[in-house]
């Protein structure tokens, strides 16, 4: 698999954080976890400042609900290698930050450990997947790129419903490095043996699903 060094796009392109009037208000840590999601948004947290996104349309829900089978399905059968939770708080760390990921796996012990199902997961996932929206892409490709990174995981995969495009990143020594980006083909990692994602066949059943003529 070919490695390139500069990610496109823009992927963490920036080097100074998005202006504030781009983030909701100030508050605690202990009034945002007081705070439930209003309707159609969606809550996350970055160092005192309240992030607000629209929760996804059709083809983003789709398409993560699609990603989650796939990823499922071969949590079950390969036990013991990940666990897969889809729009789940990982505290990147408590008290500072709460991003959640469209699809997250989790890789390393935490996954063996009992999981408190009232609790929250600490620390970043291994593999963060985020579904591109027109709403949220630029923080996507920015701050949460940048911050995955520096908090640890992995991986991280950017989907593009509406382009029918992939972008795969690995961890680089000082920044992700693009590891696979297509809108056909299959990706495969190390991370996960035995693992392919058929992407064609992906757009194919995101197409059924929709409804809507093939591209």
């Amino acid at each position: 698999m070919e490695y390139h060094n500069d990610p496109p796009d823009g992927l963490c392109a920036r080097e100074r954080e998005e202006p504030l009037a781009t983030y909701g208000q100030l508050l605690s840590w202990n009034e945002y976890l007081a705070r439930e999601d209003p309707p159609a948004y969606r809550l996350e947290f970055e160092e005192g400042r309240l992030l607000l996104s629209p929760t996804g349309r059709t083809a983003h829900d789709v398409l993560r609900d699609l990603l989650l089978v796939w990823l499922s399905r071969y949590e079950e059968e390969v036990p013991g290698r990940c666990w897969v939770i889809s729009e789940h708080s990982f505290f990147m760390p408590p008290g500072k930050r709460d991003y959640r990921p469209d699809l997250a796996l989790v890789l390393d012990e935490r996954k063996d450990r009992p999981i408190d199902p009232e609790g929250w997961m600490i620390g970043a996932p291994d593999i963060a997947v985020e579904i591109l929206s027109p709403s949220t892409e630029e923080i996507d490709r920015g701050l949460k790129a940048r911050r995955y990174f520096e908090q640890g995981s992995d991986e991280y995969w950017l989907l593009d419903p509406s382009r029918r495009d992939a972008c795969f990143y690995r961890r680089g020594e000082k920044g992700w490095l693009t590891a696979f980006t297509s809108c056909e083909g299959s990706y495969t990692t190390p991370l996960l043996p035995g693992f392919a994602l058929d992407l064609g066949r992906l757009w194919q059943r995101l197409d059924t699903k929709l409804r809507a003529l093939p591209r």
